[in-house]
């Protein structure tokens, strides 16, 4: 399953897709291990002379989903984002027993889709013109859905709509199957939901390449996107369905403290003594309630750091643990975030002190940083 954010000129590979040496590459790998699949793909994503990746960027940045295959299995999915030609795109993979299995089928499908599938629908393409009878006064939303159910690269599916509203503005997401595979295209935000869902079928017509939007949009390598050190993020859950959103929550529930201990251990692992706790539980019932499970608040002491948080009242001992955990991991995350400006603000002082013992300080302009994404 597939997503890709905004669009982009060319479909996503097809000219160098159709390289004999990308699709051997390709075979070669997908016999090899993990490392040589990721590290093919790797290496075609850097294969763009006009799109050059920036210099100590991630090519690929991963992230793992994990649900409960029965009451004591945990499977993981491998969610990989990259830009391919300038435009961030994120593929997931299927469920896989481990983290690196799951890796290594994320990493084989996105290399079977981008260079095999779309190599083929190239040469296809090649062969034979593409029609499409555009009516006066159709709206985009009208031709994308003409595009999708006349189209063989479409295989003749409906464009399955939704919507979304923040700060009073909506952003339209449409599903549609790509060379039998599932693509979500999101747009940009909109006053209106009308003009959300014009917006992003454009950009998918023109993604692509539907006769008459060839030139509606163009990739630029030098915004904002390709500098980012991050690539945007997908919509929440967009590789899952109602079943499978399920089963994600109850695995992320049972795994959260587990994954909260070991990351306090890990950020915490020289402070801690040998055979010290990392933390302290406590549990409060509510005595006048009187439904089950009742009404509970956990309280959890990190001695290491000398600080207690204290959760929500919540149904259940469970909830409630958990309730206080993501209050934990909220903590960690801004430790993380202050540890890594400390180093930036240290350079900074030892910069000034610098300046104002030679008596310069005051005439030298050390520049300023408008954004700073670490």
């Amino acid at each position: 399953r597939m997503v890709h954010v905004r669009g982009r000129s060319t479909p996503p590979g097809m000219v160098r897709a159709a390289s004999s040496q990308a699709a051997s590459d390709a075979q070669v790998a997908t016999d090899s291990g993990p490392k040589a699949v990721v590290s093919v793909f790797q290496e075609y994503l850097q294969s763009s002379r006009r799109f050059q990746v920036s210099q100590h960027r991630p090519i690929l940045q991963w992230n793992f989903e994990g649900r409960m295959a029965d009451s004591s299995v945990l499977e993981f999915r491998g969610i990989v984002g990259f830009r391919l030609d300038g435009i961030p795109h994120h593929v997931a993979g299927g469920w896989s027993p481990s983290k690196k299995l799951a890796q290594r089928d994320t990493a084989t499908r996105a290399l079977a889709f981008f260079v095999g599938r779309w190599g083929e629908q190239l040469l296809e393409l090649e062969s034979r013109s593409t029609h499409l009878q555009i009516s006066r006064g159709c709206t985009d939303v009208q031709v994308l859905e003409d595009y999708c159910r006349t189209q063989p690269t479409c295989g003749g599916r409906p464009v399955c709509w939704s919507c979304t509203w923040e700060h009073g503005m909506c952003t339209a997401l449409a599903e549609i199957d790509v060379l039998e595979v599932p693509h979500k295209f999101r747009g940009v935000s909109k006053p209106t939901e009308d003009a959300a869902r014009v917006e992003t079928a454009r950009r998918i017509l023109w993604y692509l390449q539907c006769p008459g939007y060839e030139k509606k949009f163009s990739a630029d390598a030098r915004s904002d996107t390709m500098a980012a050190r991050a690539i945007p993020s997908p919509p929440p859950n967009w590789a899952s369905d109602e079943a499978e959103h399920g089963a994600l929550q109850i695995a992320e529930r049972k795994t959260l403290l587990m994954r909260v201990q070991n990351r306090l251990q890990q950020e915490f692992a020289r402070q801690l003594h040998s055979g010290q706790s990392v933390w302290e539980w406590s549990y409060e019932l509510d005595e006048e309630d009187t439904e089950w499970p009742p009404l509970c608040r956990a309280t959890v002491r990190v001695p290491v750091v000398g600080r207690s948080f204290t959760g929500r009242w919540e149904r259940g001992q469970r909830d409630a643990q958990s309730d206080a955990c993501r209050l934990v991991s909220k903590f960690l995350s801004e430790v993380v975030a202050q540890e890594r400006r400390q180093p930036c603000e240290a350079v900074v002082a030892e910069s000034r002190g610098h300046l104002d013992a030679s008596g310069a300080g005051d005439c030298v302009d050390t520049g300023k940083v408008d954004h700073v994404q670490l």
